[in-house]
């Protein structure tokens, strides 16, 4: 079975066609535009007319409901997303069985599926236009009643903070995101350097950029001593566009947690960077679909609703 995978974040969409390996082939990329509705259903129609997926796997930005695959929310990063039915529409579109949830927690699967398959619980922090978060146990992405589950760049690290584009103020993702390090650098250095230019001064040692780094993974450090205290996880991995700053930014991580985890159970080394790396989301979502599909006849709630997403195996 193949799947087409789409990852729908506030700057770029992502898709491919991944195999039930976890293989992805055709990979293609489209800036976000505003109208991204009808942006979307031209992408799918492309796709399908190029290739055979038996699945459609989205991974989106915005909470998802986990039975009905319709975004309840969604924050201006994707302007008129919230109230979007994504996986009815597409799938009455496209007559394809179609599987959608948070863009965060089909990363998350992904780098399980792909990386770390023996391990029972993984929480995966996405760290790019803003912050994401996903969790997966036992092969399961852990979604919530209403789809918020590890909405971890939403929970308030500094109260009274910084006002959150979700309506709060202090928001972590206001204080972790690669959006922010470009800001910091633009505050001191007088201009916003382009990812590649930041990535390069980083590795280069450049003082300015090292110091909006190390603030950021300060606040990392925090939020991910909390996760360790609440889900007690074998591996938290670190994904999205801060992963290019490599395992320089690793390190500096790791040293931020040596202090609040000698007062726990874990060791900084369970922190790594994700392995598939901005392909982790796409993967998950194609799997994610690749299992609905083979149920289907999807499994019915006790209230006869249909679930959005695959029971344990």
């Amino acid at each position: 079975m193949r799947a087409l995978g789409i990852d729908i974040g506030g700057t770029m969409i992502k898709t491919a066609i991944v195999d039930e390996s976890g293989v992805i082939s055709e990979k293609k990329l489209y800036p976000t535009q505003r109208k991204l509705r009808e942006q979307l259903v031209q992408i799918v129609r492309e796709e399908l007319a190029a290739s055979s997926p038996e699945a459609i796997g989205i991974g989106t930005a915005g909470r998802v409901d986990p039975l009905t695959g319709e975004v309840n929310l969604a924050t201006d990063n994707l302007t008129g997303w919230t109230g979007v039915p994504l996986k009815s529409f597409i799938q009455e579109e496209t007559g394809i069985v179609t599987a959608v949830l948070n863009d965060a927690n089909a990363a998350a699967l992904g780098e399980w599926f792909s990386n770390h398959r023996r391990t029972e619980t993984l929480v995966m922090l996405t760290v790019g236009t803003g912050l994401g978060g996903g969790v997966v146990i036992n092969g399961v992405p852990l979604l919530g009643k209403r789809g918020e589950a590890a909405e971890f760049g939403h929970v308030v690290l500094h109260p009274g903070g910084r006002r959150c584009n979700c309506g709060k103020t202090g928001c972590a993702e206001q204080y972790i995101s690669m959006r922010l390090i470009h800001r910091l650098v633009a505050e001191v250095g007088g201009r916003e350097p382009d990812r590649a230019t930041l990535v390069e001064q980083y590795l280069g040692g450049d003082q300015i950029v090292e110091k909006a780094v190390d603030t950021v993974a300060g606040d990392l450090a925090i939020v991910i001593d909390s996760i360790f205290l609440s889900f007690d996880p074998e591996t938290v991995v670190v994904g999205g566009g801060i992963c290019e700053l490599g395992d320089r930014f690793l390190l500096s991580l790791r040293e931020k947690l040596i202090a609040p985890s000698q007062s726990s159970l874990y060791n900084p080394e369970d922190v790594v960077l994700s392995l598939s790396r901005n392909d982790s989301g796409i993967i998950g979502a194609a799997i994610f679909a690749m299992k609905n599909a083979s149920r289907t006849q999807l499994r019915s709630t006790r209230r006869g609703r249909k679930r959005d997403y695959p029971a344990p195996e």
